[in-house]
């Protein structure tokens, strides 16, 4: 997970610089050795100096240990079911629902100032990084929001099956921003 993070984020331009204060070889992100104990710390360093994985801070407040990822297919419908972080920006361009659909048809309407859905049509891909409870009653999106916003624009261009990587804990609830 943190490996995806950091790469989806080193493309990003609101996020890329902060990130890159934190490492030293960007070949860390971007050709990472999953089986090397220390680039795996060294990443694990990164996302929290920036985000406060390890400390459990910030974007990570709560967020509990027993989390077990996989990459998993979910279809469009799931996709546009996902629900942004229960953060004052994405509570506030949804309109209180956390929902992506929400929210584009709000920007689609000018409501959302500063925003637009042209800019959406720029925004990169990437793997999208999903949690939810053993039962998936609720995905909550923890990376990815603007492509997340994108889709949501333009439900066409979401393919039948989706590859995330999902994160599942009987104890997701216990993440602030869940």
């Amino acid at each position: 997970m943190v490996a995806t993070f950091l790469r989806a984020e080193l493309d990003s331009p609101r996020f890329r610089e902060a990130l890159l204060a934190f490492v030293d070889d960007v070949a860390l992100i971007t050709r990472p050795d999953l089986d090397d104990a220390e680039q795996n710390a060294a990443r694990a360093r990164a996302l929290d100096g920036y985000r406060g994985w390890l400390r459990r801070v910030w974007l990570f407040d709560g967020f509990p240990h027993d989390v077990e990822w996989s990459r998993v297919a979910l279809t469009r419908d799931e996709v546009l079911s996902i629900l942004y972080i229960d953060w004052d920006w994405w509570v506030e361009v949804s309109a209180g629902t956390r929902r992506p659909l929400d929210a584009a048809r709000r920007i689609r309407d000018g409501l959302v100032p500063g925003v637009t859905a042209e800019e959406h049509e720029r925004v990169a891909g990437g793997t999208l990084i999903v949690v939810t409870n053993p039962q998936r009653a609720k995905f909550v999106l923890v990376e990815g929001h603007a492509r997340l916003t994108a889709f949501a624009l333009a439900p066409q261009r979401v393919p039948d099956e989706l590859e995330v990587l999902l994160g599942v804990s009987p104890t997701i609830e216990e993440w602030s921003l869940f």
